[in-house]
């Protein structure tokens, strides 16, 4: 599982997803400033085109946070920058919230990811409040929380998934079903390999929970892949060999735009 994380923050979760404004964001990155350079840049510039500079702080300030620690925005820069598909782009960009946005992780790895398994199809804020109580239980939270906070914290997490297309309906949400992206799986597989250089240590990982896929699902995908030559699979009783087309995961982005 996701480890739970110490001091969860909710301010990530309150000011949700925001996924049109990061595109954009990373659609003017410079890649070779840092990330404190080019939050300054677009605050001075406005590149987002925010209708006013309360919002263009609030948008500035949660992208600095989200992104002042764990994976490295190149890749999804690279694809930002070359126009690649925003409805696409979106799960490359949920992949990251592994490590990015812990609280959102530990949601989808337990509550949304044991719905899915359970075929529980419709559910609603009520049904997450549980999963909220236990970690506040746990003192994940910077604060303990009321019950307000609570429910605010649930709803907002329901309203993150649906952003990412994961789940629809209001206010009983059901899932999609909509299939992941074959760019997005690849996306995955490229950075799971860059991190642990073995395709059997890959297949199982819990980070693949955020798309909702167990290991026989992440399997099923590398079989299609291979009929489909975008990669090489190839299993023989236990062992496993895997050989993909790109040095890593920035160079895939790249290719993705070419």
């Amino acid at each position: 599982m996701i480890d739970v994380q110490p001091a969860f923050s909710q301010r990530l979760v309150r000011k949700g997803a925001l996924i049109e404004e990061t595109y954009r964001a990373f659609a003017h990155w410079d890649l070779r400033k840092s990330l404190p350079e080019n939050i300054d840049m677009i605050r001075a510039q406005n590149t987002l085109g925010a209708p006013n500079e309360s919002w263009l702080r609030e948008i500035t300030v949660t992208l600095s946070s989200r992104f002042s620690h764990g994976d490295s925005v190149a890749p999804l820069a690279i694809l930002a920058k070359g126009q690649y598909p925003l409805e696409r782009w979106r799960y490359c960009l949920l992949w990251h919230f592994a490590s990015t946005d812990h609280l959102y992780a530990q949601f989808a790895a337990e509550f949304l990811f044991d719905q899915h398994q359970h075929g529980i199809a419709a559910f609603d804020t009520n049904a997450v409040l549980p999963f909220i109580e236990r970690l506040d239980a746990e003192k994940a939270f910077e604060a303990p929380l009321s019950h307000y906070g609570r429910v605010r914290t649930a709803r907002d997490l329901l309203r993150m998934a649906a952003a990412f297309g994961l789940v629809e309906g209001q206010p009983v949400r059901r899932f999609t079903n909509s299939p992941i992206p074959e760019d997005a799986i690849l996306y995955a597989l490229y950075d799971l390999m860059d991190r642990v250089q073995s395709v059997s240590r890959s297949i199982p990982d819990a980070r693949w929970r955020l798309f909702l896929m167990k290991s026989s699902d992440v399997e099923h995908e590398l079989i299609n892949l291979h009929q489909f030559r975008r990669l090489r699979y190839e299993q023989a009783g236990s062992v496993r060999e895997l050989s993909l087309p790109h040095a890593n995961l920035t160079e895939f982005a790249r290719s993705l735009t070419a």
